[in-house]
């Protein structure tokens, strides 16, 4: 759980209290001291034996990317995941958990149909920097260049087509899946290539290039996947329109 100032209590079911482990991010964070006296496991981002600095634009994924770094924190586990602190967890049970375990390798939290994504036209484009959206070069041509110069096959954007996307870094996979797909993932991020469409520092682009990384992997990585889709509220991010389409896809779900 990743969270930079204030936590959200009624967001963890209370059998989960002792299973989560609670990221800080913020040096200055005068709450860490509290939630410790609730019992709550914490860890300072920047207490790890191995940090990486690679900027605080790089959002959830300077996490995941230190984590991955650091094999020490999880190499006893068999399960990886990561939530936000803006994201009600609360109906996910420590029983239920252990069912999902059972038959399921990967747990999508934060499901979107690719289209609706691809069609809100992120621009990675070279001759765009700094540009969020518009036209150009959308940042799914990007993404499945990398991938596929890493991994030598031939995607195109017809195979993303009808697919339900993992975004805003919010999953449980395997251990074995996190380490493949930060294999993958360590080197867009140690080329500082994403760095080159946010050069001032406005949008924390990088974070929101990786999750889409992420998803491209996990679309294409013949998981066993479930999904529960949760109420992500967008603090301090975006606006209410993002809360209604969660809702919204939230609904479809059930209705499938």
């Amino acid at each position: 759980m990743i969270f930079h100032d204030t936590l959200h209590i009624e967001f963890y079911h209370k059998s989960l209290w002792n299973e989560y482990i609670f990221i800080n991010v913020r040096k200055d964070n005068k709450n860490v001291v509290e939630y410790k006296k609730l019992g709550l496991q914490i860890i300072n981002l920047y207490d790890f034996k191995d940090f990486h600095s690679i900027g605080k634009w790089y959002t959830e994924s300077e996490v995941m990317y230190n984590i991955f770094k650091n094999k020490y924190l999880y190499e006893n586990e068999d399960f990886i995941g990561f939530s936000q602190h803006d994201i009600d967890t609360s109906e996910i049970t420590k029983d239920k958990l252990i069912e999902f375990f059972k038959t399921q390798n990967h747990i999508n939290f934060q499901p979107y149909n690719f289209e609706t994504d691809f069609n809100q036209k992120i621009l990675m484009d070279e001759k765009k920097p700094n540009t969020l959206r518009g036209k150009g070069k959308n940042v799914y041509f990007s993404i499945l260049e990398d991938y596929n110069e890493f991994y030598k096959t031939q995607y195109i954007i017809k195979n993303l087509e009808n697919k339900e996307l993992n975004l805003c870094s919010t999953f449980i996979i395997t251990k074995n899946l996190f380490e493949n797909m930060m294999v993958f993932t360590s080197k867009i991020i140690e080329s500082r290539k994403l760095d080159h469409f946010d050069t001032e520092r406005k949008n924390r682009i990088q974070g929101g290039f990786l999750e889409r990384y992420y998803g491209v992997w996990l679309a294409f990585a013949n998981t066993t996947n479930y999904s529960l889709p949760l109420v992500h509220n967008f603090f301090e991010t975006t606006n209410s329109k993002s809360i209604i389409h969660i809702l919204i896809q939230k609904l479809k779900n059930l209705l499938k």
